[in-house]
């Protein structure tokens, strides 16, 4: 019996490595990103790190990243890639591609 169980799992070892599964990748969704990497230093209450940082620079009509319709894509994104003075930049294995795209999506959004 010992001998059939261990038939068994081998048979279901080998058979799990010769097709894997695939497992389904879905993009973050741009609001869960912004929560995760951005909210904590770009709230827009003017009390984040980040927005402090925009709103001495830039004044109060430009220090929110949220809604802001003067930041450009293709700005966000390489603030996102390559970081900006306090700002760490984040990788592909951080934030994909497409949930970039969604977060940029997500920031444009009112």
């Amino acid at each position: 019996m010992d001998k059939l169980i261990s038939l068994i799992g081998l048979a279901l070892l080998v058979s799990s490595a010769a097709a894997p599964v695939m497992a389904e990748e879905r993009p973050r969704p741009g609001e869960e990103s912004w929560l995760l990497f951005c909210e904590g230093c770009h709230r827009p209450d003017a009390e984040g790190p980040g927005t402090v940082m925009l709103q001495r620079r830039f004044g109060d009509e430009r220090m929110a990243i949220k809604g802001n319709k003067t930041l450009a894509p293709e700005y966000i994104r390489s603030v996102v890639r390559h970081g900006l003075l306090e700002m760490a930049p984040l990788r592909q294995t951080d934030i994909t591609d497409a949930e970039l795209d969604l977060l940029i999506e997500f920031l444009a959004s009112e």
